[in-house]
């Protein structure tokens, strides 16, 4: 009993932090235009480090779940776009990723409704660390624009933040052009695989609400089917 009280409680702790990320993201936009540009770059800076400690949390006390899996790819995403969306008011350069994160988006989900698996591959991950970690610095950049330093270097960086920011917003949009075509490859081949065209689904049973919640939040049914599609995981077995 011991040892399942403190799982669900491993398990609730990853989560929270997931969910975190995900209400953070859809604040973000208020923190940025009331509290200024320096609290919103720390604020970023927490959203972000929170998606690697609930896969650090996760992976530690071996408790990845469906539902976590997904709400980490929700958050990441809407965490994302959000953060493009505020520095595209200002620097237009990162409208073009911030489309291309969309498209990705409509493709995974396309890929999803076919009933084909929408882990991020290699490109995928690659596009998503160097995306994060430029978003950052060009918030950090943005806030330090106020700030009188007298150390050449740093202070001819911030007085290049456009030309820096325009530099971190074209490798962004390179990278993510590739992981694009990698997505729609793999969405291609799930939409004219056979066996996975979501009209298979229709002739099969329905799992019931509690079947579905139960299947979500077990991590030992995640080891079993983690490599299979989630649309799958709505379905009986027979």
């Amino acid at each position: 009993m011991k040892h399942k009280l403190i799982k669900i409680i491993e398990i609730a702790v990853v989560n929270v932090i997931t969910i975190f990320r995900l209400i953070g993201a859809i604040i973000l936009p208020f923190v940025y235009f009331n509290k200024g540009t320096s609290t919103a770059a720390i604020f970023i800076l927490v959203l972000f480090l929170t998606d690697a400690i609930d896969g650090f949390l996760a992976r530690t006390f071996k408790v990845s779940t469906f539902f976590g899996s997904s709400m980490d790819a929700l958050s990441d995403k809407v965490l994302n776009a959000i953060a493009l969306i505020i520095l595209s008011i200002e620097h237009r350069i990162m409208l073009a990723p911030l489309i291309l994160e969309v498209s990705i988006i409509l493709t995974t989900y396309s890929t999803y409704r076919f009933g084909g698996n929408v882990q991020s591959s290699k490109i995928g991950k690659i596009k998503t660390i160097v995306l994060d970690v430029f978003v950052i610095l060009s918030y950090i950049l943005i806030s330090m624009n106020s700030i009188e330093i007298k150390n050449i270097v740093i202070s001819h960086i911030i007085k290049n933040t456009d030309a820096f920011i325009g530099l971190f917003g074209g490798i962004i949009t390179i990278l993510s052009i590739i992981a694009l075509i990698d997505y729609n490859k793999k969405n291609k081949l799930t939409r004219n695989h056979p066996k996975l065209v979501h009209v298979k689904y229709l002739d099969k049973e329905r799992k019931s609400f509690k079947e579905i919640i139960r299947c979500s939040f077990d991590t030992e049914y995640y080891k079993a089917h983690k490599n299979e599609s989630i649309m799958k995981q709505f379905y009986k077995r027979k």
